[in-house]
């Protein structure tokens, strides 16, 4: 059985999660505290379900709908990190209810990333058709396989793609796998205490052992760097 943290703020909580497990590119999280905001307040429910991960060199915020598109960038994204890494995942589903006293307000997920890219990759609808946005607000629709080629045709009149929108064969039949697979994400899971979890995570950590055992000390650089997917 999983555990959620209800009606917590967002922000506060991820970016406590990041500092005790990413080591390094931490300013990626500085797009997530930009992204996540507007996100909360757009119309669309989609915007408010979200899938976010921290690995020691970053952190990705996705829209899950995308999550469950095969071969979307989001979906590459979320199997990268298990597929062709060996990075330590920390993986939650996000559930933001809305703004409140310039907070964001939701429900967090912890999530088991290895069980749940395998799950995901069960799932996956195929894309069939591409929405883009290019840089002068023209919007065109194409068909996914052929969209390389209408964007090469496009771009030296409206400029590059600044959105992409994927639409897979059928909606009807992703909106049934989200709606089943966020069901049983709550149903299964316990309130839990988001302060007890990460003061448990810190606790896991090598930092947080170093931390109580030597508060003073100076954590050791490595010379890592940041792979996978691009933003």
């Amino acid at each position: 059985m999983g555990v959620k943290f209800e009606n917590i703020d967002i922000l506060d909580a991820l970016g406590q999660i990041m500092e005790l497990h990413t080591q390094h590119y931490k300013d990626d999280f500085d797009m997530d505290k930009e992204l996540i905001p507007k996100l909360a307040e757009s119309a669309d429910p989609e915007d408010r379900r979200l899938l976010w991960m921290s690995r020691p060199c970053g952190t990705y915020t996705l829209r899950e709908r995308e999550v469950y598109l095969d071969g979307s960038y989001e979906n590459n994204v979320w199997k990268f990190y298990h597929e062709q890494t060996k990075d330590p995942v920390l993986a939650f589903a996000l559930s933001i209810k809305g703004i409140q006293d310039g907070k964001v307000m939701g429900n967090l997920y912890p999530l088991d990333y290895p069980d749940h890219v395998e799950r995901v990759k069960l799932l996956t609808c195929p894309i069939e058709k591409v929405t883009v946005t290019f840089e002068d607000g023209a919007v065109v629709t194409m068909p996914y396989e052929t969209r390389r080629r209408f964007i090469n045709e496009l771009s030296p009149e409206h400029g590059n793609p600044k959105f992409m929108l994927y639409s897979p064969g059928s909606e009807q039949e992703l909106a049934m796998i989200l709606k089943r697979e966020r069901f049983k994400r709550s149903y299964h899971a316990k309130p839990g205490n988001i302060k007890e979890y990460i003061d448990g995570l810190q606790k896991g950590t090598v930092r947080g052992q170093l931390k109580e055992l030597q508060p003073s000390a100076v954590s050791h650089k490595t010379t890592r760097h940041k792979n996978g997917p691009e933003r």
